[in-house]
């Protein structure tokens, strides 16, 4: 699989200012039952001001998100099936 080796800082901004708006957090709260810090949008924007110009840092980073969704996410059919 390859990784991009470019990363928009303004797209996460938006990322992050979208997870902070009200839609956001009532759409994050109706998928997965749980508040948003938004923790994950801040690294990014952080990581992207820091390292967006990098391109082999960049792919390492989108690696690493893939990996950790991948062990550590559900989906929100999870959420569903508690409910049910």
């Amino acid at each position: 699989m390859k990784y991009p080796t470019q990363m928009s800082c303004m797209e996460a901004f938006d990322q992050l200012t979208e997870c902070y708006s009200i839609g956001g957090l009532v759409r994050h709260y109706y998928r997965f039952g749980e508040l948003n810090s938004c923790a994950k949008e801040m690294e990014k924007l952080k990581f992207c001001l820091m390292y967006g110009s990098d391109p082999i840092k960049v792919q390492k980073w989108y690696r690493d998100e893939v990996e950790t969704n991948r062990r550590t996410k559900g989906t929100s059919d999870d959420i569903w099936k508690v409910r049910s």
